[in-house]
């Protein structure tokens, strides 16, 4: 449906011809940011109805009385297969937070739950194969217990909104009026256009530097700066990524690309993991919830894991 509208837009209407670097970087503009902006309203919008679903108080009450390693472990597992991207992913750290969950645990799981996903591996295993796959996901749930541990050691959680840093959970047996369905939907569309309102524009923004590239930039230049011999390839990568948009599953064509010119492997998935962990419109997102200093805390903490990360990978893969 999309790509039809992207040929009739670009091709028939506008006669541009996708031979054409502009045709090209047109036809990638109109095309992605329709299916992204879809996609992200139907996503967001299942996953807020689900929400209501999800009983965060008993998964709260069995998380305290698991050992703290194995409840980061649990969330990291949690996060790695459900299979979400970063803006729907939030609803669901929102909702533990709101239950009380400590606020380490809930964090392994927004770190861990873009940036793994069952499909995601499937189709990477095919890519770069089984092996470094599976040190992908290794190390994306180690990113993920770490992260949430070293952020709840440091502190971290008194930057959270206020209504978040003082919710407290109801304790009492007293009964409670669940929302219909009707209800349930109601809010989940609200919740939608809320979201959709402050995104729109960093998906734009995002698909158009992807619409450039696609179009005007050969595949060759990056090969020269995102290879092995430079050392300033990896935190670059990882720049790269923050303003651009999209799930593990999405950004695999491109990383399968890059490598297949030459670019080092390192480099390549912490590009992914940039755009999947950190992107801008994530931390739109977020900006709900976290106060500026926490949201500029938890940039520089992943920054600096995914820049040793990489090194890391091109060290030794």
């Amino acid at each position: 449906m999309f790509m039809k509208f992207a040929d009739w837009l670009v091709l028939d209407i506008l006669g541009l011809s996708e031979s054409t670097k502009l045709g090209a970087a047109a036809h990638f503009f109109v095309y992605d940011v329709l299916k992204i902006l879809f996609l992200l309203y139907v996503i967001i919008t299942v996953i807020a109805f689900l929400r209501g679903c999800i009983d965060n108080q008993k998964f709260k009450t069995y998380i305290e009385k698991q050992h703290r390693f194995k409840a980061h472990f649990l969330a990291a597992t949690l996060g790695a297969i459900t299979p979400f991207c970063s803006c729907s992913s939030i609803p669901i750290f929102i909702g533990f937070l709101e239950a009380g969950l400590p606020f380490g645990v809930a964090m392994t799981f927004l770190i861990t739950s873009p940036m793994i996903n069952e499909i995601a591996i499937l189709v990477l295993a095919s890519v770069i194969g089984v092996k470094i796959t599976a040190l992908y996901v290794v190390t994306g749930l180690s990113i993920g217990i770490v992260g949430g541990y070293i952020m709840e050691k440091l502190g971290f959680g008194k930057y959270l909104q206020e209504h978040l840093q003082t919710q407290t959970s109801c304790q009492c047996s007293c009964p409670k009026e669940k929302p219909t369905i009707k209800e349930r939907i109601k809010k989940a569309f609200q919740y939608s256009n809320d979201l959709i309102s402050t995104l729109w524009l960093f998906v734009v923004i995002g698909v158009g530097i992807g619409a450039f590239l696609h179009g005007y930039v050969p595949s060759e230049f990056f090969v020269k700066f995102m290879g092995k011999d430079n050392f300033f390839a990896v935190p670059m990568a990882v720049l790269a990524g923050i303003p651009l948009y999209s799930d593990a599953t999405g950004i695999i064509p491109i990383a399968q690309v890059l490598i297949q010119k030459g670019s080092a492997i390192g480099t390549v998935l912490v590009f992914m993991m940039a755009i999947t962990g950190i992107s801008l419109p994530e931390m739109v997102i977020l900006s709900k919830v976290m106060k500026k200093e926490l949201i500029i805390r938890f940039v520089v903490f992943m920054f600096i894991t995914f820049v040793l990360v990489g090194y890391f990978y091109n060290l030794f893969i």
